[in-house]
């Protein structure tokens, strides 16, 4: 984990309590693997970044439903 703490002057501290976080995560993705573990993988990595209190069956569940809406989508547009 990469934790920097900077001081700023706030101009409008009401607003965020006196701090805030920016959060920025990287993905890296094995380029070998085929285009839909890839695209299986990253919405499992975004969804766990997310929602870091979730259970990891919780982020599989959730990378289950939205990998399958994306096959439901290929196949609809395949079917045209």
């Amino acid at each position: 984990m990469n934790i920097q703490v900077k001081l700023e002057q706030s101009s409008q501290p009401e607003l965020t309590g006196g701090e805030y976080t920016i959060t920025t995560s990287e993905i890296y993705i094995d380029e070998d693997l085929d285009d839909r573990t890839q695209r299986m993988l990253i919405i499992h990595s975004v969804i766990e970044v997310y929602n870091r209190n979730w259970t990891h069956d919780k982020v599989e569940e959730l990378t289950n439903y939205v990998q399958d809406a994306l096959d439901q989508l290929e196949e609809i547009k395949g079917g045209r």
